[in-house]
């Protein structure tokens, strides 16, 4: 049995709730006028539920006006008893309850827990009934969803609701549910909300407490807030239908545990390694959002929004995931897909809003919109469906604007091409920052096979593997390893090396042409070490190629910073021809290679930017003229040979490093360089400088 200090301490508006329970259901409650304050046995009798013990003291209770005796005790109504301690932590004291009906009062209470708005407009119509000269308030329940039953908007209720606060003094109480976003000059008119959210752990235990017993100790058998507040109003539903307290317990957890099953045991932070920016982003958050729930900073003191970009398969929807975990708060993820599955545009509109309602009453927590690219730009070329597309992404705009205002909801965004984004939507203000993820490095992917394959290879083997896998996405390994196991079962032998490889399609590896690849990074690497365009932090090859990552890139601003920069694309080249006498085809393969990237320089250093040296004109897409002016073709031709001999020139000066290099990477197939960059290997002197 804890000890009493370590007993959480019971939230002040506890009391305050018991009593109006006990007032609710001890209906009709005579006025009473100049109430006496209520004796330390009355109270002490509404706390254990004793309320038979007391019910000839029953005037003793403060006066809400007269009104009809429920239908459903609230002990037997949870649903209702969880909106109405909502409502009491909202409006912790009798003061409090009275304000709402003083002459002019306007009140914005904002997302009844778990969709319950019914409830919670219903129980507060009876706490403001009329009574010892109050005025009648009038409540105003605004439905994320409109008024359904007449197929109108949510907007549509919003204008009226406005007129008729704004033409006179009686008081107003606004109930929004959680979901609906309040356009900004509204929500700038009206006063701060109240906020009724979210189902936690001390809310459900005082309803349970209406039959009897202590509400801190239900507490500490009640599942984690994190994983309460994740509960769909459904689940929530479903796990309370019981009459019997030990069983609603029991579903509770039950539920909870489920959902945190099919979250796939999720990672944190510290589960899965990401580099770079990703991850001073992710464990930034994360820390803010622990000081912020701690109260040691305001919430508009920390980032709250960030898209990750990246090809797929670098785990974007892991990192998120491993946020939200890390946090200790539930994960609401969305999707234009998902979306678009409950049915034609009203139909997704609604889901999109229930997305974002279910993450407000969660609050504080996490909500992923994935390959949110997918939305579109309503400025596109793509005319098709454009009305469409046009209407989502205003909804999706305004929803976005509404989480930005919502204490503790984060918002993370994932896409492959953010060019492809609505530039509304990337905006900071909605997207405080943009943060590139890149295919996992070696320690990532050591990591990552460490992990899954979980002590069926022997470190050196994982190694040799990771350092074959470079280049592959987190997903693509992770899913190797799963077929692996499966051939390995389907085979009747033990988890092999070889049995990962081949899953990975790692082919057999041809020493020449490693070390082609080899040379040709290690020419990038030089280059841009010598020519200060970036620090080399890490470099990798294998049978698909290599890479150089670059961290601190030089900007491009000025002549010599675009000729630096051709120089740097094409010193893979000059290696290869350097060392082994010719290029491959692997310079100018595809849009993306070598010679591409190089081309569009020279083009735009000539065509565009003015930094030619004889002409100021400006073409702002100039590569239909490499097909259609010979005399264009011969003047970038002429830039790409000569940024091709001073790469020559420059490597050749810096023959031995080139070798050495190459070298390494033949032997290590990655070259992980640190904050440093590249180190310069010692001197030579037998080293051969060919020209």
């Amino acid at each position: 049995m804890p000890s009493p200090s370590a007993m959480p301490a019971q939230p002040a508006w506890l009391p305050h709730y018991l009593t109006v329970a006990a007032c609710l259901d001890a209906a009709p409650c005579p006025p009473v006028s100049d109430a006496p304050e209520m004796s330390e046995g009355v109270f002490q009798a509404l706390v254990e539920g004793r309320l038979d013990d007391v019910e000839d003291q029953i005037e003793e209770l403060p006066d809400w006006g007269r009104r009809p005796c429920p239908a459903t005790a609230l002990a037997d109504d949870p649903l209702r008893a969880i909106a109405l301690a909502g409502l009491c932590r909202a409006l912790p004291n009798h003061e409090a309850i009275a304000a709402l009906t003083a002459v002019g009062a306007v009140t914005l209470l904002h997302g009844p827990p778990g969709g319950m708005i019914d409830d919670a407009a219903s129980l507060l119509a009876a706490l403001l009934a009329p009574g010892n000269g109050r005025p009648p308030a009038r409540i105003i329940a605004l439905r994320a969803a409109g008024d359904a039953r007449a197929g109108g908007r949510p907007e549509d209720a919003l204008a009226p609701a406005m007129a008729a606060i704004s033409a006179t003094t009686a008081p107003h109480v606004l109930l929004v549910e959680a979901g609906l976003t309040l356009p900004g000059e509204i929500a700038a008119i009206l006063p701060p909300p109240l906020r009724l959210g979210p189902v936690d752990g001390w809310l459900i235990a005082a309803a349970l407490s209406l039959r009897g017993g202590d509400a801190a100790g239900l507490r500490d058998r009640l599942p984690g807030d994190a994983a309460l507040r994740a509960l769909t109003p459904g689940q929530l539903r479903f796990a309370l239908r019981h009459r019997i307290r030990e069983r609603q317990i029991t579903e509770l957890h039950r539920i909870a545990q489920s959902n945190q099953s099919n979250r796939s045991n999720g990672p944190t932070l510290d589960d899965i390694v990401v580099q770079g920016a990703a991850e001073v982003a992710a464990r930034r958050l994360v820390a803010d959002l622990a000081a912020w729930s701690a109260g040691r900073i305001a919430w508009g003191e920390m980032t709250r929004s960030l898209l990750f970009v990246g090809p797929p398969g670098t785990g974007k929807t892991w990192l998120a995931r491993a946020i939200a975990a890390s946090a200790g708060v539930p994960l609401i993820e969305g999707s234009l897909a998902a979306w678009q599955a409950a049915g034609h545009l009203g139909d997704m509109l609604r889901a999109m809003r229930a997305s974002f309602a279910q993450v407000q009453a969660a609050a504080p927590a996490v909500l992923f919109l994935d390959e949110i690219d997918s939305t579109g730009d309503r400025g596109g070329d793509d005319s098709h469906a454009r009305t469409y597309r046009r209407q989502v992404i205003n909804a999706l705009l305004e929803l976005m604007d509404g989480a930005g205002r919502t204490p503790g909801l984060i918002v993370l965004a994932a896409c492959n091409d953010m060019d492809a984004l609505d530039p509304a939507l990337r905006r900071p203000g909605r997207i405080d920052r943009i943060v590139a993820v890149p295919p996992p490095g070696l320690a990532a992917i050591l990591h990552i096979l460490t992990r899954r394959l979980d002590g069926a290879l022997s470190a050196r083997a994982i190694d040799h593997l990771a350092r074959r896998a470079i280049g592959h996405s987190a997903a693509a390994i992770d899913g190797a390893v799963r077929e692996a196991r499966s051939q390995a079962r389907d085979a009747g032998h033990a988890l092999t090396g070889a049995d990962v490889a081949r899953a990975l399609g790692l082919a057999r590896e041809e020493p020449a042409i490693i070390r082609r690849f080899a040379l040709h990074e290690a020419g990038h690497a030089i280059a841009a070490t010598l020519l200060a365009r970036g620090r080399v932090g890490e470099i990798h090859v294998g049978m698909a190629g290599g890479h150089v990552a670059l961290g601190h890139r030089a900007p491009l601003l000025t002549r010599r910073d675009l000729i630096d920069q051709l120089t740097c694309l094409l010193a893979g080249r000059a290696a290869e021809e350097l060392v082994l006498g010719s290029g491959c085809i692997g310079a100018g393969q595809g849009a993306d290679s070598d010679l591409a990237r190089a081309t569009e320089i020279a083009l735009r250093l000539e065509l565009t930017y003015g930094l030619s040296g004889h002409s100021l004109v400006h073409v702002a897409d100039p590569a239909p003229m490499l097909m259609t002016d010979p005399a264009v073709r011969t003047r970038a031709d002429r830039r790409l040979r000569t940024a091709l001999r001073r790469a020559r020139q420059l490597l050749a000066a810096e023959y031995h490093w080139l070798l050495h290099l190459a070298d390494r990477l033949c032997a290590e197939r990655v070259i992980a360089c640190g904050d440093a960059g590249l180190d310069r290997p010692g001197p030579d002197p037998e080293a051969r400088h060919e020209p």
